[in-house]
């Protein structure tokens, strides 16, 4: 007799019906990288922007405050530099 076909690991999380709830509940801070503060994903698009994403020279965003910009922008230097990973503050809330 011929087994049943098994779902994928995959094809299992995709039919979990309280993935993307779960998901969506344990979604990660965004902390500016320069002082650590909580950042809301809304301080990115109000007017004038109260947060940022900078950009590395690999191509990777890192998220910083309008008012930590160049601290930010001077670890991100040192990070394409030294090809260390980004000197990150301490999160705060």
């Amino acid at each position: 007799m011929k087994r049943a076909k098994r779902l994928t690991r995959k094809e299992r999380k995709n039919l979990d019906p309280t993935r993307a709830e779960r998901l969506r509940r344990n979604a990660p801070h965004i902390h500016c990288i320069a002082c650590g503060r909580h950042i809301d994903p809304s301080e990115f698009t109000s007017l004038p922007p109260r947060a940022v994403e900078l950009t590395c020279n690999h191509g990777t965003q890192f998220p910083s405050c309008a008012d930590c910009q160049v601290t930010a922008r001077y670890l991100i230097a040192e990070h394409d530099r030294l090809g260390s990973p980004v000197a990150r503050a301490p999160a705060w809330h």
